[in-house]
């Protein structure tokens, strides 16, 4: 930072992800002098090592299994190979350019970008390589990192930015975790025809999805791509030899020793809080993140405050940027909007993807809603039939009577983006009434709803 650079801020972003970029650029735009702080690169974990490089992965395997069962529909396309040199470079193509591009929109919208890692020196400040600057107000959106393992040899095991650049596909892959990072990669994999086995803490993956979805989604995985499943696993430790890794682990009562060419940490993530010196600016943090409000702002210090991974609500890169848009509105206009998460859609990009939004029936039912529960297997549904497509299923979950839309759990082709349907009806109050008035194009997959909303 130049001598020049003034000391003191009106607001000041910690993290140049999507949740400290959303903010900025909205506080800067309103005028406010802004700086945003990381010691790099910028462009968050989506664009750089995330959703992005890992949806490149996905698509190639989509488009291979596409021609795989390209005979379903009288088309002769045998699959002679795939070059994952060239899938590699490809996904290259869209997080080499994620940082400079990153730094010319920051630079454009006014926000001075300094390099560097923060820490909080006091309630209004933090130091920078040794300097102080202080602000009005502070976003922490220093996202997240893998989950620490802890047991002898953990440092053996690789996590995502390793397999986004592995150069060819492992041949034996191991993943300890069951959430959404170790379906999508597992997928891409298996597909690509590596032998694939998940180390399960408990017989529950994918916690927060529907239950009978999930289990359907795990029964292809196992049947069509050979996926193996272990449950109540608990990993002693990592040794390796000869390129080979050797993965201990504990499945009741027995002893296993798998062996790998590739071990995954697939455990999930945790909040990146460590070098903020919390403590100094009056910041509380639980294991699931910064403690926050409904309008993130900090209890401790109404100056600060936080979103995307950095309190742990939702690990999603739309729900980050969204609650920039939250942040900025707060600290420009006072507390004016409360975040809610009711109507946020999650999709995990397997081959068929699972999705969902708002409540699973088990919720429903828990908080104390009556329920009407229509659950239909589709794939030999005309629309489905002449694409394809299979497996194919819905779970519809509305409020008895009203019919309200209370929740909706889609597993197959284009669920990803069907389930924004229902999305909007959460947020915006509908019911299948509603939904039922609407005309949809034939035959696409969204076709499909008018014959499950009665």
């Amino acid at each position: 930072m130049s001598k020049s650079t003034p000391s003191r801020y009106d607001f000041i972003a910690i993290g140049g992800g999507n949740t400290g970029l959303s903010a900025s650029y909205r506080i800067a735009a309103a005028g406010r002098k802004v700086a945003l702080v990381d010691r790099g690169p910028v462009g968050g974990l989506c664009g750089l090592a995330g959703c992005n490089p890992k949806k490149v992965l996905v698509r190639a395997t989509e488009v291979l299994d596409e021609v795989r069962h390209a005979g379903q529909h009288g088309i002769d396309a045998p699959v002679r190979g795939v070059d994952w040199g060239k899938v590699i470079a490809r996904k290259r193509t869209f997080t080499d350019p994620v940082s400079a591009d990153t730094e010319k929109a920051i630079a454009n919208a006014g926000v001075e970008l300094i390099r560097g890692e923060a820490r909080f020196v006091s309630p209004d400040a933090i130091a920078v390589d040794g300097r102080e600057i202080s602000a009005d107000g502070f976003v922490i959106g220093t996202g997240s990192k893998p989950r620490p393992l802890e047991f002898p040899g953990a440092d053996l095991v690789a996590i995502t930015d390793d397999i986004l650049n592995h150069p060819r596909p492992p041949e034996e892959l191991v993943i300890l975790g069951a959430g959404v990072v170790a379906f999508e990669f597992g997928q891409v994999f298996a597909r690509l025809g590596s032998r694939v086995t998940f180390l399960m803490p408990s017989d529950r993956p994918l916690r927060g999805a529907d239950e009978t979805m999930v289990d359907a989604l795990v029964a292809y995985s196992r049947d069509s791509l050979k996926i193996e499943f272990v449950s109540h696993a608990r990993v002693r430790a990592v040794t390796a030899s000869q390129a080979r890794f050797f993965v201990e682990a504990e499945i009741g009562s027995q002893e296993r020793v798998l062996e790998a060419d590739f071990v995954l940490n697939g455990a999930g993530r945790v909040p990146n809080l460590e070098a903020l010196n919390l403590s100094a600016a009056g910041l509380a943090a639980d294991k699931k993140g910064l403690m926050v409000d409904a309008y993130l702002r900090s209890p401790g210090n109404r100056r600060v405050f936080a979103g995307g991974d950095a309190h742990g609500r939702r690990q999603l890169s739309p729900v980050a940027s969204y609650e920039g848009r939250v942040v900025a509105k707060n600290f420009l206009e006072g507390d004016v909007q409360e975040v809610t998460y009711d109507a946020i859609p999650q999709a995990v990009y397997t081959v068929p993807p699972l999705a969902w939004v708002g409540k699973t029936e088990a919720e429903a039912r828990q908080a104390g809603l009556k329920v009407k529960v229509n659950d239909f297997d589709m794939e030999t549904w005309r629309v489905y039939a002449i694409a394809g497509e299979k497996p194919a299923r819905i779970k519809l979950v509305m409020e008895e009577g009203s019919r309200r839309i209370l929740g909706a759990h889609l597993y197959g082709a284009g669920a990803g983006d069907l389930i924004n349907i229902f999305a909007m009806a959460i947020r915006f109050n509908l019911t299948a009434a509603d939904l039922e008035q609407m005309v949809w194009a034939y035959p696409t997959f969204s076709s499909a709803f008018s014959s499950v909303l009665a």
